[in-house]
C-alpha cells in the first residue's frame, strides 16, 4: 500500500514563519513525525506527499534527511482543497489501495490492522475537551480537567479504494463536503493516541507530553 500526506497548508495558528509541515516538536519536524512512522511501517511501500505554501522548502528537507526512502511530490499551483489535491496526488500513485491523512494529525493507528478492512474507511477517536468540564454532584461543583468524550470524530487518517475514489474526486473541493458523502465509508475506530497539532499551544502539551513507544 502506498500513502499521501496532505501538507499543502499555511499553518498560520502555529505562530511561525515556517510551513507547518517544517514545525518542530519534540526536537521532530511534524512531517518527520509522519514519516518515520509510516516509512519504518511493513505495510507502506512509498509516501507521497501533495504540497502547497513553500514547497520548494519541504522538498529540500526530505531531499536532505531522507535521501534514500520512496517518497515523491505533487505541488499545487493554486489552492485545491484537500479533494483536488488528493487527486492530484493519485496521479503519483498505482497500488490498489491508499493510505490518506493529514499531516498535522500524529496517531499510533496500526496500519497493519487498518490495511485488513479492505473497503473505504475513516478512522475516528474520541476527542479531548479543550477545556475543563464542570460537573455537580450533591450540590457542588466537580472539575474534571479536559476529559475524553464518549463521541466519535474524524482524526485525519483515510483508507481508500483508489478505483472507487478517483471518480469522485474534483480538481478543487474537499474531501469533507464534496466526496465523503458521496463515498461509503466504514469506521475504523481508534482507542489509542491521537493528538491534533493546530496551534501552538497545541504543540507545547504536545512537548510535555509522553509519546507511545512506537512515536517516539
Amino acid at each position: 500500500m502506498q500513502a499521501i500526506i496532505l501538507a499543502g497548508g499555511k499553518g498560520n495558528r502555529m505562530e511561525d514563519v515556517l510551513p507547518k509541515p517544517l514545525v518542530k516538536v519534540k526536537d521532530k519536524t511534524i512531517l518527520a513525525c509522519q514519516l518515520d512512522y509510516l516509512l519504518n511501517s511493513k505495510n507502506i511501500e512509498k509516501v507521497i506527499l501533495a504540497l502547497g505554501y513553500k514547497a520548494d522548502e519541504i522538498i529540500d528537507y526530505v531531499k536532505v534527511n531522507y535521501p534514500d526512502y520512496p517518497i515523491d511530490f505533487v505541488v499545487e499551483t493554486e489552492p485545491l482543497g484537500t479533494a483536488g489535491a488528493f487527486k492530484l496526488a493519485l496521479t503519483k500513485a498505482n497500488s490498489d489501495f491508499i493510505l490518506g491523512l493529514n499531516c498535522d494529525d500524529i496517531t499510533d493507528i496500526s496500519i497493519e490492522n487498518l490495511s485488513k478492512f479492505g473497503c473505504n474507511a475513516i478512522c475516528v477517536a474520541h476527542p479531548r475537551l479543550p477545556f475543563g468540564l464542570v460537573d455537580e454532584e450533591n450540590d457542588y461543583a466537580v472539575f474534571i480537567e479536559k476529559p475524553l468524550l464518549n463521541e466519535w470524530v474524524s482524526c485525519g487518517w483515510y483508507l481508500f479504494k483508489c478505483g472507487e475514489l478517483l471518480p469522485l474526486l474534483p480538481i478543487k473541493g474537499s474531501l469533507e463536503y464534496d466526496v465523503f458523502p458521496k463515498l461509503k465509508l466504514k469506521l475504523y475506530k481508534h482507542e489509542g493516541f491521537w493528538r491534533p497539532l493546530n496551534t501552538k499551544k497545541d504543540l507545547l502539551e504536545f512537548d510535555a507530553e509522553k509519546l507511545p513507544e512506537v512515536l517516539k
